[in-house]
């Protein structure tokens, strides 16, 4: 299984760092040239990888609902999160945490691209999308409001336990292409 979320969590990659929606399928046997694969084709999903699903789906909707609290319960209580090589452990620091780019974006929002589910893990391919109306926080400092608007793409990895709650969670997004547009001259 480890094999199917490294190459699911590959594909992700090459697609978000492609900037595209279509995407050539590696294996040992390569196939034809003229063979692409355009959507993702899902398996049977089992009663519990349907949950995940549903689990996975729900975070960014509860996000862009501002409903940051309902994400506390989709969550174990010994959770541990990393997000963008910042560690986060615990319900309460999650939720606390999730709502950090309100402020500078009170405007943003998160859309799916592609979920894919194996098993008790998940990995999703998203954008995040708003208008910075506040100061940023960055590694390079603070970067003043400059009222443009943002589109950031991003990866998660989630991992969960037998009830469907989730206990690791790999977050990243493109934290150089957002302040690329937030510092661009226009």
């Amino acid at each position: 299984m480890k094999f199917r979320i490294a190459a699911m969590l590959a594909g992700l990659l090459a697609i978000s760092a492609a900037g595209v929606t279509l995407a050539r399928t590696q294996t040992s046997q390569a196939p034809p040239d003229d063979v692409l694969v355009t959507a993702h084709i899902p398996h049977d999903y089992t009663p519990y990888e349907k949950l995940i699903l549903k689990n996975v789906s729900q975070f960014h909707k509860n996000f862009n609902a501002r409903e940051f609290e309902k994400n506390g319960e989709l969550v174990a209580d010994n959770l541990r999160v990393n997000s963008l090589g910042t560690t986060v452990v615990g319900r309460a620091a999650f939720v606390s945490r999730i709502g950090r780019f309100v402020g500078p974006f009170p405007d943003v929002k998160i859309d799916d691209q592609i979920i894919l589910v194996d098993g008790n893990s998940a990995v999703t391919r998203f954008t995040i999308t708003g208008t910075q109306k506040g100061d940023l926080q960055t590694p390079e400092g603070v970067i003043p409001a400059t009222g443009k608007t943002i589109h950031v793409d991003g990866i998660e990895l989630f991992t969960f336990d037998k009830e469907g709650k989730l206990t690791d969670l790999v977050t990243t997004e493109n934290l150089a292409q957002l302040i690329q547009q937030l510092k661009a001259t226009n």
